[in-house]
């Protein structure tokens, strides 16, 4: 199946995910995040691991945002997100999520490199996570609690709101959070 962004015209370079409907039942906020595997620096970790990982987060709450070194929309949030993954580091796993069948590590590592991103790069080129949490636009960004629970899932920001970030405060300091979803817009 194929993951791949597809710039489309009239569109403002907005990317939009393509992906095939499959059985993956599509999970809404406040459900449990199923497990799915991802790819860091080579290194195959389930998001369970992730959440495990006492050098990424303290308890377990991932912010992960899909991005893709070729796509228009996400050059103008990944410095935000880096900037957000560099606040956080050692509280929360940060992580931006490309699931584009056509990257690679390589790519991506230099990519980060020449672009002075710091952020960690996860990889999901079979694009289970897309299917799971039915992305269809790049800079869409998702927040799991300490428990596993989807809390936020849409826009990283825009000109007026940082609602990806808003989500992390309310979660982080145990609230309910405001805007739990909004139109996926990359």
């Amino acid at each position: 199946r194929s993951r791949s962004h597809a710039h489309q015209n009239g569109r403002h370079g907005h990317s939009e995910l393509d992906h095939a409907t499959y059985n993956t039942k599509k999970i809404a906020i406040g459900d449990k995040v199923p497990d799915f595997e991802v790819t860091i620096n080579g290194k195959k970790l389930k998001l369970s691991e992730l959440q495990k990982n006492a050098a990424m987060t303290e308890n377990g709450t991932l912010m992960l945002t899909f991005w893709c070194s070729f796509c228009h929309s996400c050059r103008h949030v990944e410095h935000q997100l880096d900037k957000l993954a560099k606040q956080y580091q050692g509280r929360v796993g940060v992580i931006a999520l490309d699931a584009s069948a056509g990257e690679t590590a390589e790519v991506v590592a230099e990519f980060a490199r020449e672009n002075d991103l710091s952020v960690p790069i996860a990889l999901n080129p079979k694009g289970t996570a897309v299917d799971i949490f039915g992305v269809h636009a790049t800079t869409t960004t998702i927040v799991i609690d300490s428990k596993g629970v989807l809390r936020y899932c849409g826009q990283f920001s825009d000109r007026e709101h940082s609602y990806a970030a808003d989500a992390l405060k309310a979660v982080l300091a145990g609230e309910e959070v405001r805007v739990k979803k909004t139109r996926h817009k990359g």
